[in-house]
């Protein structure tokens, strides 16, 4: 391992499969490939792959789980396994991946946060 995100997202295409969703203008998939740099192993390894952060036990605040339908990052699976630990159904934005603040539809889903907080009195 040698610490550096273009082992993992060596092109625009890679960067794409896994934080995008085929609706992202290609300028912003290739901004955001030519923005990647090293980070720290700790981010890389430790806290996207082996580090449990469900824990649900030490979290009282109310929560709203939300991911893409094409989340090339997060499997179904994984959302739908936060979401259930916390005893939520998690929402599901169409046409959406991980990076959905940078996606054509992010305003559906800032809507969606804002109203949820308003609710919630946030």
């Amino acid at each position: 391992m040698t610490r550096n995100p273009l082992n993992i997202y060596d092109g625009p295409a890679r960067v794409r499969e896994i934080l995008f969703s085929e609706h992202t203008p290609e300028p912003v998939v290739g901004k955001c490939f030519s923005r990647l740099s090293p980070v720290s192993y700790r981010v890389m390894v430790l806290d996207m792959t082996l580090t449990n952060h469900v824990r649900p036990e030490m979290v009282s605040a109310p929560l709203l789980v939300v991911g893409g339908e094409c989340d090339g990052h997060i499997t179904k699976m994984e959302l739908q396994a936060t979401a259930r630990a916390y005893n939520l159904v998690p929402e599901v934005f169409p046409r959406m991946g991980h990076n959905m603040m940078l996606e054509p539809g992010w305003r559906a889903v800032a809507e969606r946060i804002d109203g949820w907080l308003t609710t919630h009195e946030l």
